[in-house]
């Protein structure tokens, strides 16, 4: 079973696998890849830091994937809360002739894999692309792909997760930094795609990245299951299991990244499970079978603290990171039975779009989960994308 086809089936079969692995037992699995994770490549010095975002630190080749002529990893310059960051991914390059001429760029946003160093897809190629959804389809039309593993992943240093000014600068420093590629002709034409996490980054793209990348031209971003109003989305999914390592992730890595104190918002006994559950990746089945156990803890010492929803200070970073209204135009699709992201939720996110005439093409489709809608959207996304490049307009659907 591919990746994302694994993907699309766990939620369904969470509960049932669950109840099997308390039965019979599993070993449980934290952060892996510890050896990719020390390997020389991602080692980079402080000398390497400083510089210009958007600019490459180091290029390395890697097997390409069906459709690609070669395949690279790379680590890059962005910025940080604290200044000059690097970041690591992965580069995906089209069979060009010398007639193509420059081509644009698509940056790939992936879901959520952890918030620890060791959970970044670049580690492992072959599974990083086969996560990107419509990757074929996208080779083959010429665009060159690259995809981020967003600040902390890969390369140490404080994550991200859900931090939307900073993962929207992974993914447009992604894009500028592929034009240094030698030997490849790079347009600064670049459009954003991204699944679940990956839509997050990709819609905050769309809001940071005329005015933080002026040399580069959004042609539009694109987005699938991607949480957009977080406060309802939160409220709706703490208390399940998927919803309180989501939660997990989001409240060690906004402690991290904003200094927010945890004790605001956190049980005390729940402490221990957040700080488990924040060293853990979610890049295999059996990563989140462990994940899943990790937060069954959740239901005997429970999480929140009654008083949590009045913490100003998180209610503030919660507003900061929920989504705004975007002027650049908007693809986006949603299952009907994500259990993570509410449909109704991006509904209602899609519906003011419309009311502030942004350029919105919304797909929806049914008996679709959170997962599954990546793979159901990614022609219609490939399509929109290659319009948006081609300079060809597609019906909205606010009408």
């Amino acid at each position: 079973m591919s990746i994302p086809a694994w993907r699309a089936a766990k939620e369904g079969l969470y509960s049932l696998v669950l109840g099997t692995v308390l039965l019979i037992g599993f070993p449980m699995m934290g952060a892996r890849a510890e050896v990719a994770s020390a390997s020389a490549f991602y080692r980079a010095s402080k000398a390497e830091i400083a510089g210009k975002p958007g600019t490459l630190a180091r290029i390395q080749s890697v097997p390409p994937p069906p459709g690609a002529a070669a395949a690279y990893r790379i680590i890059y310059r962005s910025r940080g809360h604290s200044g000059s960051i690097l970041i690591s991914g992965l580069v995906a390059i089209p069979s060009l002739t010398g007639s193509d001429g420059p081509r644009p760029i698509v940056s790939w946003g992936h879901g959520t894999t952890g918030i620890a160093s060791s959970c970044a897809p670049s580690f492992h190629p072959e599974e990083g692309f086969e996560n990107i959804a419509g990757l074929k389809g996208l080779l083959a039309k010429k665009y060159l792909v690259v995809a981020t593993d967003y600040q902390g992943l890969g390369e140490d240093g404080r994550t991200g997760y859900l931090e939307g000014v900073g993962e929207a600068r992974a993914m447009i420093d992604a894009a500028r930094a592929i034009r240094q590629i030698p030997g490849v002709r790079v347009a600064s034409r670049y459009a954003t795609w991204g699944f679940s996490q990956g839509g997050h980054a990709s819609l905050f793209a769309g809001a940071v990245g005329r005015g933080y990348a002026p040399d580069m031209l959004l042609v539009g971003v694109a987005a699938v299951s991607a949480p957009t109003e977080l406060l309802p989305l939160m409220k709706a999914d703490i208390g399940t299991i998927g919803g309180d390592v989501i939660a997990s992730y989001v409240a060690w890595s906004w402690s991290k990244a904003y200094n927010a104190p945890l004790t605001a918002i956190l049980n005390s006994r729940a402490a221990a499970t957040v700080r488990r559950i924040a060293k853990a990746c979610s890049l295999n089945f059996t990563e989140d079978i462990a994940l899943g156990l990790e937060s069954l803890a959740f239901q005997n010492e429970g999480f929140l603290k009654d008083n949590a929803a009045k913490q100003e200070e998180w209610q503030r970073l919660i507003a900061r990171n929920s989504v705004p209204i975007l002027r650049v135009p908007v693809f986006m699709a949603q299952g009907q039975l994500d259990v993570y992201v509410k449909t109704d939720i991006t509904r209602d996110y899609v519906r003011r779009l419309c009311q502030a005439n942004t350029d919105v093409i919304y797909r929806e489709f049914p008996l679709t989960t959170h997962g599954g809608a990546a793979m159901a959207s990614s022609e219609q996304a490939v399509e929109w994308l290659d319009a948006r490049f081609s300079n060809r307009s597609l019906p909205t659907t606010c009408k």
